[in-house]
């Protein structure tokens, strides 16, 4: 009698485990894009390897097992060492083609093409900016939360988009709950950049008003969300911004209760992301 032999499930890390990864290890990738720099004589963040190992280290940190017995760093440094090299090569005029090997990875890339449009300065390597900062480790800290949370609602979309695995069903719907606790305005702020995929600075021209008034806040609902998924329940709501008061007694004219907390009301439904 043959037996087969049923492939284990791979064992991902929670989200915050994840994020916990990228920050334990940004200043090992961005050393890893640094070497590869030298080798190319090039500087590793005029030229885009910081941004890249980012997004590989990024990438990884969503994709790793730890119970395959292989350390993160031993699973990390070729992927990461590998996409500061591609972006070496692109800088320098060379090509080369990636094959998407599945379609988890087809995701996690997706993801990482996704967040160039809500963060366009990561395209030239560098780390979203934090109003008056001076670039300490603090503030890359800070930055590269951002990224994260921002890869987190792009994942999120994607999953109940699909048909995820029960237990994946439940972390996507701490976010979408999460989500729900904002006022209207905040919950169309993210929908319609991360399930329309309008950039903030068209949210802004959508909205006649002022595009640093839609930044900040971005800046501001990630912040709060990176809090509350930590804790495991909503924060204290962040108020709104008095650019954005329009904006609130149209929606409550309108009587939308936004998006998300339309899912929470109608479970059956989904967020569908507009042509």
């Amino acid at each position: 009698m043959s037996t087969e032999t049923v492939p284990k499930k791979r064992q991902v890390l929670s989200e915050e485990d994840a994020n916990a990864l990228v920050i334990e290890h940004q200043g090992w990738a961005e050393s890893i894009a640094r070497a590869v720099a030298r080798g190319w004589n090039m500087d590793w963040r005029l030229d885009g390897l910081d941004g890249a190992a980012m997004e590989a280290l990024i990438f990884c940190s969503r994709r790793f097992d730890p119970t395959r017995g292989i350390p993160f760093r031993g699973y990390a440094r070729k992927r990461i060492h590998e996409a500061a090299t591609d972006a070496a090569r692109k800088t320098k005029g060379w090509s080369r083609g990636v094959p998407n090997k599945s379609s988890a990875e087809a995701r996690a890339r997706e993801v990482s093409a996704e967040l160039y449009g809500v963060f366009p300065e990561i395209r030239d390597g560098h780390l979203p900016a934090q109003e008056g900062g001076t670039g300490d480790d603090q503030e890359c800290r800070a930055a590269i939360r951002e990224l994260l949370m921002g890869a987190s609602i792009i994942a999120t979309r994607q999953a109940i988009s699909t048909d995820p695995q029960p237990d994946e069903l439940l972390d996507y719907r701490k976010m979408v709950t999460v989500m729900a606790s904002l006022e209207p305005v905040h919950q169309w702020l993210l929908y319609r950049v991360y399930w329309d995929g309008i950039s903030l600075r068209n949210v802004a021209s959508e909205w006649e008003t002022d595009g640093l008034n839609v930044m900040r806040e971005h800046k501001v609902l990630l912040v709060y969300l990176q809090k509350s998924m930590a804790l495991g329940k909503a924060a204290p709501a962040p108020k709104i911004r008095p650019g954005l008061k329009p904006l609130v007694q149209k929606f409550k004219k309108e009587g939308s209760k936004g998006p998300f907390s339309d899912v929470l009301a109608r479970p059956e439904s989904k967020p569908e992301r507009r042509a």
